[in-house]
This record gives C-alpha cells, structure tokens and sequence, in this order.
C-alpha cells in the first residue's frame, strides 16, 4: 500500500485540500470542526503559543484517507514536537497511522525534537489505544470542565472580596503600571501539577508578557485578564482567551495567586468576576478549561462556580528515538 503524506497551507491552499480536510476531521466527530469555515478560520489561526503549525493531508491511491496536525514549539520547549494523526474510520486498523508516524520521524530529528507528545486524547477512544500499543505513555490526565451561559447560576459567582485587595480588569493590554507584577504573578503558575509531560511554561518577564500579547492580536485572539491587586502590584490574575474560530466560546488560561497570597480564596473571587464580565457580552455561549487531574484545588474552584465536567482527555508522551527503534523508521 502507498500512502502520500503532503503539506498544504491552509492560506494558500485549494478548497478541495480544505474540504477533505474538514471531511476527516467530521468523520472522526470532533463537534469543533463539525463547521467548514470554522475550521479554516482556526487553521489559519492556530491556538497562539505552541510554535509554527504545520497541516498534512494522508493519501492512499490518491484518495485522502487521514490527517496530520503538528506543532513546534519554541524554548523552553523546542524540544518536542507536538502531533495529531487522524484516520478516517472507514480507513483504519490498516497500518496508515502507524505508517505516517514512520514518515514524520525524519522530520522530528531534523528538527532537534527527541519528544513527542499527543494533546488532548480522549480517554480509551481509538486514539489512545493505537498510541498505547505503540508504547506511548500518558504523561497527564486532564480534567476537562465547562460552563453554559444560559444554564448557569450566576449566584455562584458573587464572592466576598478578601479584605484589602482590589480587582482590576483589562483588555488585551495589561497597563504599563501593572506589568511586572504580573509577569510574576503569571510565574506563580510553576508550582502547579502539570503531570509527567516534559512541557514546560516559560519564565515570565514583562518582555514576555508584551510579546505574548502582540500575538494574540497579531492571531486576531481576543485576552481578558482580572488581577488581583495590593498596594499597586498584581498578586493573583485569572487569564481567558477567545480566538476568532469561535466567536461565541472563551477558553480559560491561567490562573495564578502568588504564594504569599494563598488561602484567602482570590481565586474564587477573580473567577467569579470574570465570569460576570464575560455573561454581560451576549454572544458568549460557554466557557471551557483543561485542569491537570491532580489539580484538586483547581477543580474544586471550578466545580463551586458552576461549572460541570466533560470527558477526561490525556496527553501521551514518547520518546523519538524509542518510536523510531519501534517503528523501524
């Protein structure tokens, strides 16, 4: 069997390439892709922060059969390679994903990647046992949870404000007064769980905080942000973002309070805010996050607020040189 793995760019490409694409990804189910022009307005607008994005279609006989997502990403983690490989169901349990991942090896060492990781696997579908008998192992566990605007309990969200603290709500731009404190705030994101994946969030400087900014507006991504603040400086922040794919959901970033400042529920309270800010724009529908499993606090936050679990998702790791000892590639 001879399988073609090509390339294409998602701004310059024919529409029968985009249309198979979306094809494929319908057939696998995946309800954010059920819409075509969706689904390019998010391949040319990728999820900012993971490094360049690469698309691929699979062809066997001419006929395409599957898909290919990479990502990757800068340091600290130009390490990895980030990778999805999608087989049409009426194609699978051939060997075309198998031999896919063989031709996409060459390219991960060129590239200084020794790992590669699959994000967002649902738990014991068809994905996670093909990568598991490949040898894949998962790296993390991710509690997913969402919230529907017009179903919630707003009452949840009103939070008592911690004695002595302030919020402060921004838009895209965090003020010049603000912005080094929130790059530490942002760093007090380390010490939580993240697993055994070997990604990592970067050090956080005022610098980073700005470029981080410039491409969200440069990806046409819209950022919130609610900081906690005391005697001027940001000590806790609550971060959402919403991309131009999907004008009617927010996606939940980080949350973070600096150590000195834990145990009085800022948390809660930031959260709480935002999410009345985000209900006053009528074409928020949901918001959805992705928690570390062992991230109990987190959840437990969540979970008081209103928000209700989805299906859990993994992230499954493996060594490329292994892969390739174990794929003959």
């Amino acid at each position: 069997m001879s399988i073609e793995v090509g390339s294409f760019d998602p701004h310059t490409a024919p529409e029968s390439d985009l249309r198979e694409y979306h094809r494929i990804r319908v057939a696998e189910g995946d309800p954010d892709d059920l819409d075509y022009e969706r689904l390019v307005t998010r391949m040319r607008h990728p999820m900012p922060g993971l490094g360049p994005a690469e698309f691929r279609l699979v062809r066997v006989a001419g006929e395409v059969v599957g898909v290919v997502y990479t990502r990757y990403p800068e340091a600290p983690n130009d390490h990895m390679a980030l990778c999805e490989v999608v087989v049409h169901p009426d194609h699978r349990r051939r060997g075309i994903g198998t031999q896919v991942l063989r031709t996409l090896l060459p390219d991960f060492r060129a590239r200084g990647r020794r790992t590669v990781e699959a994000w967002l696997v649902v738990e014991d579908s068809p994905g996670d046992r093909w990568a598991k008998w490949l040898g894949f192992r998962t790296a993390r566990s991710i509690a997913r949870l969402g919230l529907d605007f017009a179903d919630a309990d707003r009452s949840l969200w009103h939070v008592d404000p911690p004695a002595g603290y302030e919020l402060v709500r921004w838009t895209g731009t965090t003020p010049d007064d603000l912005v080094e404190s929130t790059a530490r705030a942002r760093g007090a994101i380390h010490d939580a769980p993240t697993g055994d994946t070997e990604f990592r969030e970067p050090e956080w400087t005022a610098q980073r905080v700005r470029e981080t900014e410039a491409e969200y507006r440069d990806g046409g991504v819209e950022q919130r942000v609610v900081a906690a603040v005391r005697d001027g400086e940001v000590v806790g922040l609550t971060e959402v973002i919403r991309l131009p794919s999907r004008p009617d959901r927010f996606y939940q970033g980080y949350t973070a309070v600096l150590g000195a400042h834990r145990g009085r529920r800022i948390g809660l309270w930031l959260k709480g805010d935002m999410l009345r800010w985000l209900a006053e724009d009528p074409t928020a529908a949901r918001i959805t996050t992705a928690t570390e499993s062992e991230n109990h606090h987190m959840i437990r936050v969540n979970r008081e607020l209103g928000w209700h679990d989805l299906p859990t998702d993994l992230v499954l790791a493996h060594d490329v040189a292994a892969l390739a000892e174990r794929l003959g590639g």
